[in-house]
């Protein structure tokens, strides 16, 4: 009698148990397919206002605060700031027409924009795979994401359930809370979490919409955060709301009018807010009422504080009648954007874009990419000034003066050397080094979504990096050469597919004292495929050959295959390139055949190690293959990671199916997504 109790027993916890998952797995799908089969409507175009109020305050602070991009204004001074931002929001359809902010008062100084990286957390997509945008927090509610969480769920009454949600491992990309839920429909009502990104540590409250579409985002948001950098201790507080009516006329942007804020407030400040807005008027009214302060004095404060900004920090503003153009500069003298590798040694990297809109279809815009090796003593420099006469179709006039490419050139050692016999130990000088200072000008214009033709001309002038050496051998400094250049493009399945490349260059002697005739053509296909928003294949077979080349050719330099010193790759810098590869091999061969791929995805190998691993954010597994004259083949396999300090790549090479060495490379990410 007590086996067959217990056995019943036993068998109604089973049931019991299995009916508890099975309600648990169909909560979970539910919410995973909320967004995806969400029936309201997504047309037409809808403008609201988005009210922010916020505090912070500085428990510790150093000088190191200043070299922070955007917290320079709060590094000196008062150490309680509260400020408030109205801005109006268009959308059309699903997405972001314009934003336009229209108030902005408080008490950071200048009214900047302090710890500007907060703003991506402030427009949640709970439902995506990566809930906040450019950055890798994996959204426990996206069902690409359940492999890294376990979930325990809850019924409650009123036909809601609370879900718990914990990372299966610790790591920056995931986060842990909770969420109350409708269970018949799976919508997400309100949501406690918890995480960390780029030493900010985050708890974040939301309240999501009630009706229609805008159940898929935000109604209301409290973020609280504590920022922590090498003895520098930030906490600030933000309470963001949606949806509001807008009631300003369009003519108002940008104001610090804080009479017209306390119209528009839709909610009372808190006590500790008012109370920096206090202290800090109180503060204001005591220094303007100091008479025996020199006019200079308080000219010569602003002066040096606005340098020391503007050195320190990234500068950024719009100009124009419209606000039609835009300015943006990287830090001028911020030692945090300094870098290392072992070729270039200390690196020094800087941009500046520059845009004016024309009309709405057409713009001008002025890019700067600049670094200094101090090894090498080289200052690469980059200026493309581009006229986009038809931004629908791509439709622009570019011409573009650098020196990015330092080449090397070991025939006309060898001619000298044959030349002069055992004379002179020409080993000895740098006779296979030239600058390359290179004009470009090209038409592009994209005739659909699958054809692109792109017509120009370029001119190089290599100079020899040692002079007097060349002058010693009675040979020429500059070698120049002159080449009108077609480029076609073909996108089989459009913008999102792979890319297929037709390059063709051919040198003409007697234009601008080029000195130079040759034909070269290269062929390129390159697909970056992403099967999911933090999963991402990167893949490029290409190839290159010279079919005719002069006597005095000495210089074969390709459009895809060289050593590029202002790099730009595809998701990181280092994919779709040879990264131990010694820079004399891409100017030996009169041909070459390559072959690069790169997986990418988070949470991979490293992530799983014990304390290191919670700090990685992506991986990537790297595999390249080369072909030319005397490397047949030459192999490279890699490994590299990311996370909020550095990337770093390991290398190892194969050539000619011998080992070829290793080597390491490594490159700063700090506050690159601030």
């Amino acid at each position: 009698m007590f086996r067959l109790v217990l056995t019943l027993i036993t068998v109604c916890l089973s049931c019991a148990a299995m009916a508890k998952s099975e309600n648990d797995s169909l909560l979970m799908s539910r919410i995973y397919q909320y967004k995806q089969y969400f029936n309201g409507n997504n047309e037409g175009t809808d403008t609201t206002a988005i009210y922010v109020r916020y505090n912070m305050k500085t428990i510790d602070r150093n000088a190191l605060l200043m070299c922070v991009p955007t917290m320079y204004s709060i590094a000196k001074g008062f150490r309680e700031f509260a400020g408030e931002t109205y801005t109006k929001v268009i959308m059309k359809g699903k997405e972001i027409e314009d934003v336009k902010m229209q108030l902005n008062v408080g008490t950071i100084p200048r009214h900047r924009n302090t710890m500007a990286t907060i703003k991506q957390f402030m427009t949640p997509d709970i439902y995506d795979e990566a809930m906040i945008a450019n950055s890798f927090i994996l959204s426990p509610f996206n069902r690409l994401n359940r492999r890294y969480y376990n979930y325990i769920t809850t019924q409650m009454i009123d036909g809601k359930a609370e879900v718990v949600f914990l990372p299966k491992i610790y790591n920056t990309q995931l986060v842990s809370g909770r969420a109350i839920v409708d269970y018949s429909t799976g919508r997400i009502i309100k949501i406690h979490m918890k995480g960390e990104f780029d030493m900010i540590t985050l708890d974040f409250t939301i309240t999501m919409g009630e009706n229609g579409r805008t159940t898929l985002y935000p109604r209301m948001m409290d973020i609280n955060t504590e920022f922590n950098f090498l003895g520098n201790n930030i906490q600030a507080d933000y309470h963001v709301i949606y949806g509001l009516k807008p009631t300003l006329p369009d003519s108002i942007s940008n104001s610090h009018d804080m009479a017209l804020m306390e119209k528009v407030r839709p909610e009372p400040l808190t006590f500790v807010e008012k109370s920096i807005y206090k202290r800090h008027f109180e503060k204001k009214s005591e220094t303007d009422s100091l008479k025996n302060k020199k006019k200079q004095e308080i000219w010569a404060e602003k002066l040096l504080n606005v340098v020391g900004s503007n050195l320190i920090e990234r500068i950024s503003g719009r100009f124009g009648k419209n606000d039609q153009g835009y300015l943006r500069i990287s830090p001028i003298l911020n030692p945090l954007y300094l870098g290392y590798s072992g070729k270039k040694g200390l690196t020094y990297k800087m941009k500046m874009n520059i845009n004016y809109g024309l009309t709405p279809n057409s713009y001008l815009s002025l890019r700067v990419n600049g670094g200094y090796s101090f090894k090498q003593k080289q200052f690469y420099v980059g200026v493309p000034l581009r006229y986009t006469f038809n931004n629908k179709h791509n439709g622009y006039i570019e011409a573009e003066i650098g020196n990015g490419n330092r080449i090397t050139n070991s025939s006309i050692l060898d001619e000298i050397k044959s030349d002069y016999a055992d004379t002179i130990d020409w080993d000895n000088k740098q006779l296979d080094y030239f600058k390359d200072m290179h004009l470009k000008l090209t038409t592009n214009y994209d005739l659909s979504d699958k054809f692109s033709v792109q017509p120009g001309m370029i001119f190089h002038r290599r100079s020899a990096v040692d002079k007097k050496a060349f002058a010693d051998a009675g040979r020429p400094i500059d070698y120049r050469s002159f080449a009108p250049t077609l480029q076609l493009q073909y996108r089989p399945w459009g913008w999102d597919g792979m890319a297929l490349t037709a390059d063709y260059e051919r040198g003409v002697k007697g234009v601008g004292k080029a000195d130079m005739g040759y034909e070269r053509f290269e062929f390129d296909a390159s697909w970056i495929y992403n099967p999911s928003t933090m999963h991402t294949y990167s893949m490029r077979l290409g190839t290159g050959f010279y079919t005719s080349r002069k006597d005095g050719t000495y210089f074969l330099d390709y459009t895809n295959f060289r050593d590029n010193n202002l790099v730009g790759g595809w998701n990181d810098e280092w994919s779709g390139d040879f990264n131990l590869l010694n820079r004399n091999w891409y100017n030996i061969s009169e041909y070459y055949v390559r072959a690069n791929a790169t997986y990418e995805a988070p949470l991979m190998a490293l992530s799983h190690l014990p304390l290191v691993g919670q700090y990685i954010e992506l991986e990537r597994i790297y595999i390249s293959t080369l072909f030319v004259e005397h490397l047949h083949p030459y192999i490279e396999y890699g490994y590299g990671f990311t996370n909020r300090l550095f990337s770093m790549g390991v290398f190892c090479a194969t050539k000619n199916m011998k080992f070829d060495g290793c080597g390491v490379k490594v490159g700063f990410e700090l506050f690159d997504r601030w």
